[in-house]
């Protein structure tokens, strides 16, 4: 009996735990560069953003996500992006990923806003 009673306790602890250890990681697979853009060539290049499918990867796995008052009234809203497509919930969303370290990805009618203030060496010299 107490044998059979710690194995359900122990399966039932790798339960909670499994469930606890769920990260935004895995929320985003397939992230893919496609394209960048900006309004003002001279001082915002496609070497202040993330350029590859590996560091904007990094980049959602480091920004935390905020409300669109947040981003708006403490971050910048640089005026060169890199964007590209990824998978949330099965789904193909677009996203974009700002030189002043903020990022946004659209699924559908839905919009989410990030920033990142741990992410500098992947912004080149402008964060």
């Amino acid at each position: 009996m107490e044998v059979r009673l710690r194995a359900v306790g122990l399966a039932i602890g790798a339960v909670l735990l499994s469930s606890c250890a769920t990260t935004r990681d895995t929320a985003f697979s397939n992230i893919y560069v496609a394209d960048f853009h900006s309004d003002s060539p001279a001082t915002c290049r496609s070497s202040d953003v993330p350029r590859s499918h590996g560091q904007a990867r990094e980049f959602f796995s480091k920004a935390r996500e905020v409300d669109y008052k947040t981003l708006h009234d403490n971050y910048e809203l640089a005026p060169c992006y890199a964007e590209g497509t990824l998978v949330r919930q099965g789904k193909s969303c677009d996203w974009q990923i700002r030189a002043g370290a903020t990022g946004s990805v659209q699924c559908a009618e839905q919009k989410l806003y990030f920033a990142c203030d741990n992410c500098g060496d992947l912004f080149g010299a402008t964060k």
